[in-house]
């Protein structure tokens, strides 16, 4: 599929449009999203909540596995919190191919601020459906 496709596609995701999450590029096995933090992303410490930043790394994970037009799915998704952000910031998400067999596929995303500081680290791993 396409890398417009695949955006036009994952644009239709109710959740990411709510939380403000774009996808800004998709290429077989990459994709690049962002989110600027609003007051509605914070959580009750004032900071970036936990589930923003995973919202931006899984919509950059499912633009990323899905690139190649046969739909993939979430197995497993692991993510490492490293610095706190707030309201203002805007978070990039990069996910980048590391193994593709013909049914998983393993992703590498990084979150960083736009100061390009990682604020987060998460690893996915997909099923590819026939």
């Amino acid at each position: 599929m396409a890398g417009t496709d695949i955006k036009k596609k994952l644009e239709k995701d109710a959740l990411a449009k709510l939380l403000g999450v774009e996808i800004l590029e998709v290429r077989e096995g990459y994709a690049k999203t962002r989110v600027k933090v609003s007051k509605d992303l914070l959580n009750s410490l004032n900071t970036t909540h936990g589930a923003a930043i995973f919202a931006v790394a899984d919509m950059a994970l499912a633009a990323a596995s899905n690139s190649y037009g046969q739909t993939a799915v979430a197995l497993n998704v692991n993510i490492t919190y490293l610095r706190a952000t707030g309201e203002g910031t805007v978070l990039y998400a990069t996910a980048e191919e590391e193994n593709l067999t013909a049914r998983t596929g393993l992703y590498r995303i990084v979150i960083r601020d736009e100061e390009g500081c990682k604020v987060a680290v998460a690893e996915g791993l997909v099923y590819r459906k026939k």
